[in-house]
């Protein structure tokens, strides 16, 4: 009986509106950050600004729908990239948007900040696209323009 009202709880609690996505909250502070990131900032108020946090990659993700252990931080990754234009690019990526549930986190669901000389020079596909042929085809993708 204590087993099945268990059970019936974790159940109710998996359908609550109190139990808010972890991801999908880490995706949404991620997009109001990345609005307050402009250029001509330094790679240290970037990283401020955006913070080193974490979301996902435990147990209660399973009430989410997840059969992996997905798991998100800031930046999701880092990239040295040279542009078509020789220069040399840093390039922080940013858990922003969710585009298919797979438990998989996409090119197309990160959102660049490109730093040029420990700047940011833009943010976004439409940006880094310019720069980068491989990145064009992601250009319309994010939402996110050029600065």
């Amino acid at each position: 009986m204590l087993v099945r009202l268990l059970l019936l709880c974790l159940l109710l609690a998996g359908c609550s509106t109190f139990f808010i996505d972890p991801l999908e909250k880490f995706r949404m502070e991620n997009k109001e950050k990345i609005a307050k990131v402009a250029m001509g900032h330094t790679r240290f108020e970037v990283e401020t600004i955006m913070g080193d946090g974490s979301a996902g990659g435990k147990l209660p993700e399973v009430f989410f729908g997840r059969v992996q252990y997905l798991a998100a931080r800031n930046p999701m990754r880092e990239e040295k990239v040279v542009g078509s234009d020789g220069v040399e690019y840093d390039v922080l990526f940013y858990y922003t948007d969710l585009r298919t549930l797979d438990d998989k986190i996409t090119d197309d669901e990160l959102t660049p900040v490109v730093l040029r000389a420990g700047k940011v020079a833009g943010v976004g596909y439409g940006f880094l696209g310019e720069r980068a042929p491989r990145y064009r085809e992601l250009a319309g993708v994010t939402g996110q323009g050029k600065k």
